[in-house]
């Protein structure tokens, strides 16, 4: 036994010194490899300040080493080829595939893209917008964002663009206009340098007016409107032309296929005067003459855009700016036009804004200034069929005028007061029909309409505690329709209609037909709830005196605007709104949530078979009633980094309710609420920005809804072996869901900028995979009845190229 346990024990000892001699023998072997060394610092390209936390990542792994307090890393790998990337949030991440072989020195410079990525978007203005301060409701977006958006034929698409934000809709593509939030295209006050926009497209809303080159930013008010703005129940879409700039020559543009367009920046006197120009011309006849079918070889569509605007600075208490800003369009057909049973054999249409505005800028001191506004705009429209015998020739403008005063006041940090005055002339001539013109269709000339809209306002931010801030508001608002005018005079207790009639009443020149005013409250807070997370609910009433009359599913460029009366009641509307924000590391992500409901009086609607275009006696054609919108929408953005982006879903309801003052012959859908012609119930936006290095940069943009309503008949008749369809109810079905993807890839060559030269390619694809989204429905009789066909404007993926150009 003695002997079995020595021979235990000799064994144990004979492998542990076995053990020691391989652990000591392999020991001295890793002391004798000497692994190569990778090391070196991580600066900012700009300020060449050491980048401290940024991570290095081996082969697309991360290794979990970062740089220290120094900027510094160090790495000891094998023999080998690698991929090394370094990164860190808020810049530009940096690769490079080199072969390691021995010690290796890597010092490493990245590029700060907070700024440049986050304008995708919404800057860090919009940030402190959403988190910072009440604002509710509040979008804000720079022209340098919306380019990096697929574009339709390569065209910047101010109105587009914004149609890929929560709670911003049209009725589908080639509309007229948008939809904010459930409220028609009429209800948003569009406005570029405090002129108004009454019509924002070309085309027939193929793409929008505005040259952008000459745009710096624009700010969409969905809800919380402060009280300097008024006069629509639903939004304020902003527009700020770019400011000249006043130390050197600049010029950019563009070569595409749609348009060309130019601008320029010239100094005058230096850091005192500049003068900018910019202009968008479009050209487009010979793509219809060849490409097209014989049906429409014969068609034309032209436009040009022409901004301008002068910026002074006397001294720095001091700048004057004045502004211009015309757009003109050109559009032939065959047979698109019919008035009063005359068919066009063919229509021209002409259209376009004349603006000027001017601002006169004091400070007074850190804590006041003084804005001094003044406004002139003409909007004009001319249709007109060049048949010999029934030619039709139909003009009508609106001249607008504004002179406004707005007074900042900042008593403290935590204080800020705006307040002001504004007053707004109309004169609009609603129609004239072939005055001076031989026609066998007789002339008729609509009376001039004149009005006045005053308004006082007052907006009173506070912060309550470093939790909690409250921004109040007030407006009032008067109204005045004016003379020369006549009321005409209906039996008691019946419809208006042309045989109710019993006469009229006239007005004198400068006498007050009809006036209307109101207070409108707006009232806004913000409650922190941590450093990054805030919850904020608005209300606020807005009335609208002007609104345009159109019976179709998008209004035309020359559809008409009316002006409260007597029987045109204006519309007034209430909005409530709850929104939760939040950024989360380090405002790299921002997540919020808006719920909101309104409610508007005075909606019109029209009657079957309603006469807009030239009927004196309006208010026999419409009727009114009342309409209501709620919502929720829900966004997450990336504001930084490689990729950047937004996704967002919306579910929103537009629903209107017709009664009219005599509901058992006036009202819709036997007075129930029926669907909005933009009510889309479901909205999938999303949107994503790749730029890997600073030669190449990629988008994508995608956008899914809910097909809208329209009107199905319920049954037929027959008269004379012809079938005819009965509607029984008002926007009782939907056309197909609408999606869409969108493509642009955008490769810039800056080895010119020391030249003062930068030139990129944009290419993009519209609707990449051919996607027949409908846009309306029409019917057709066979033999068994009527047969529903759908149309769509775009059938097809569409393919352009751009080429833009800075010098500077």
């Amino acid at each position: 036994m003695l002997k079995n346990l020595r021979f235990v024990l000799l064994t144990n000892l004979l492998t542990y010194c076995l053990i020691f001699i391989a652990l000591t023998d392999v020991s001295a072997q890793n002391r004798e490899i000497k692994l190569p060394m990778l090391d070196g610092k991580v600066t900012d390209s700009k300020t060449g300040e050491p980048i401290v936390g940024a991570t290095i990542s081996l082969d697309f792994k991360k290794t979990g080493i970062t740089t220290d307090t120094a900027g510094y890393y160090q790495l000891f790998l094998p023999n080998g080829e690698y991929v090394i990337k370094v990164s860190h949030v808020g810049y530009k991440p940096f690769r490079i595939k080199l072969f390691l072989n021995a010690d290796k020195k890597l010092d490493v410079t990245l590029e700060d893209v907070t700024k440049t990525l986050e304008e995708v978007i919404v800057s860090s203005q919009a940030t402190r917008k959403d988190i910072q301060t009440p604002s509710l409701g509040v979008t804000l977006l720079s022209i340098k964002g919306i380019k990096k958006l697929p574009a339709m034929m390569g065209e910047v698409d101010v109105i587009r663009s914004l149609q890929t934000l929560p709670g911003v809709s049209s009725v589908g593509e080639g509309s007229n206009g948008i939809n904010v939030r459930g409220g028609a295209i009429d209800q948003n006050l569009i406005y570029i340098d405090e002129a108004p926009i009454f019509n924002p497209t070309h085309l027939f809303g193929l793409f929008s007016v505005f040259a952008s080159d000459a745009i710096r930013e624009l700010e969409l008010y969905k809800g919380g409107v402060p009280a300097r703005f008024g006069g629509r129940s639903a939004s304020i879409l902003d527009i700020k032309m770019t400011e000249p700039n006043l130390e050197k020559f600049k010029m950019s543009g563009g070569i595409g296929l749609v348009s060309n367009r130019a601008m320029v920046e010239v100094p005058i006197i230096k850091d005192k005067l500049s003068i900018l120009a910019a202009g968008r011309l479009s050209y487009n006849d010979f793509w219809f003459k060849l490409l097209g079918t014989d049906n429409i070889k014969n068609t034309r569509a032209n436009f040009y855009d022409l901004a301008t605007k002068v910026f002074y600075r006397p001294n720095k208490n001091n700048t004057i700016s004045l502004s211009t800003y015309i757009s003109h369009d050109y559009y032939q057909v065959d047979s698109l036009f019919s008035l009063e049973n005359v068919i066009a054999k063919q229509t021209q249409f002409t259209y376009g804004h004349l603006n000027f505005s001017g601002r006169w800028s004091h400070y007074f001191n850190t804590r006041l200034s003084m804005d001094v506004l003044g406004v002139v705009s003409n909007y004009k429209t001319r249709t007109y069929s060049p048949d010999s015998v029934n030619r039709i020739d139909l003009n009508n403008n609106i001249n607008y005028k504004n002179l406004k005063i707005n007074f900042d006041f900042n008593p403290n940090d935590n204080h800020k007061i705006n307040f002001g005055l504004s007053g707004v002339r109309y004169d609009i001539a609603p129609g004239m029909l072939n005055k001076d013109v031989k026609s066998r269709v007789a002339t008729v000339i609509l009376p001039d309409e004149q009005s006045m809209e005053l308004a006082a306002f007052i907006d009173d931010e506070y912060k309550v505690s470093k939790k909690f801030t409250i921004q109040a508001g007030l407006r009032y608002a008067l109204f005045m329709n004016l003379g020369p005018y006549s009321i005409r005079k209906y039996i008691d207790g019946q419809p208006r209609t042309t045989n109710t009639q019993i006469g009229t009443e006239e007005i004198g020149s400068g006498s007050v037909e009809k006036s209307y005013g109101g207070i409108e409250p707006r009232i806004a807070m913000k409650y922190s709830i941590g450093e990054n997370s805030t919850i904020k609910l608005g209300y606020n009433r807005m009335q609208q005196f002007i609104q345009l009359l159109s019976n179709n599913t998008t209004p035309l460029p020359t559809a008409r605007w009316k002006t409260s009366d007597t029987y045109i009641k204006p519309q007034r509307s209430d909005f409530i709104s709850l929104g939760y924000f939040k950024n989360i590391k380090e405002n790299v992500y921002e997540l919020s949530a808006e719920g909101y409901y309104r409610e508007t009086n005075n909606v019109l609607d029209y009657i079957s078979g309603a006469n807009l275009q030239l009927n004196n006696a309006i208010e026999t054609q419409v009727v009114s009633g009342q309409a209501k919108a709620y919502g929720l929408e829900l966004m997450l953005t990336k504001k930084r980094g490689e990729m950047s982006g937004w996704i967002s879903y919306t579910y929103a309801r537009s629903l209107q309710q017709v009664r009219g003052d005599f509901p058992e012959l006036q009202q819709i859908a036997h007075g129930n609420w029926y669907p909005s012609n933009y009510d889309k119930p479901h909205t999938v936006n999303a949107m994503i920005n790749i730029q890997p290095t600073k030669h190449h940069s990629f988008a994508f943009t995608f956008a899914y809804n809910t097909g809208r309503p329209f009107s199905s008949p319920s049954g037929l008749f027959q008269i004379d072996n012809k079938k005819y369809p009965v509607y029984e109810t008002r926007n009782n079905d939907r056309v197909s869901d609408y999606h869409r993807l969108d493509f642009s890839w955008t490769i810039t060559n800056p080895s010119l900028k020391e030249r003062r030269w930068e030139g990129s390619w944009t290419f993009t694809v519209y609707n990449i995979y051919g996607r027949k989204n409908a846009y309306s429905v029409f019917f057709k009789s066979v033999p068994a009845g009527i047969q529903p066909y759908e149309l769509s404007v775009f059938g097809a993926p569409l393919i352009s190229l751009t080429y833009n150009f800075k010098f500077l």
